[in-house]
């Protein structure tokens, strides 16, 4: 679990690094608008245990503990992951669950959500309110 703590915190860095470098950037400067959907992720577990659900390393909702205590959430679409620049905790229960994000991807695969809704198995959305949550 230690290793998993330092692992989420130089992503944070990380993402922190890309967001200011993001921020410097003009309107259009590397930022892409997109819609994704895919796997939401703990970001710690999935780089170091390759862990895409909520329940793993023997406890229950491990991701969603994970996401509340601050480590990052990922998109996972595709075997490709995108950190999300946002508050984990607004995702804390979606660990393991679709979702579809709508925002803008910088440079390095960050994602800044716009939008977010859960998507089920039938393809059927609910929109998740996200607005108000973030800290920019």
């Amino acid at each position: 679990m230690r290793k998993a703590w330092v692992m989420a915190l130089g992503l944070t860095i990380l993402a922190a690094g890309t967001m200011v470098r993001a921020h410097d950037m003009d309107k259009d400067g590397g930022a892409k608008k997109a819609t994704l959907t895919g796997t939401l992720v703990d970001v710690a577990c999935y780089l170091g245990d390759n862990e895409t659900g909520n329940d793993h390393m023997g406890m229950k909702k491990c991701g969603t503990e994970c996401l509340k205590s601050g480590s990052p959430a990922g998109l996972l679409v595709d075997k490709k992951l995108y950190v999300l620049a946002f508050p984990a905790s607004a995702f804390a229960e979606y660990v393991g669950k679709q979702l579809e994000l709508t925002g803008e991807v910088y440079p390095g695969d960050v994602l800044i959500p716009k939008k977010a809704a859960e998507v089920d198995k039938d393809g059927k959305k609910k929109n998740i309110n996200i607005r108000g949550k973030a800290m920019m």
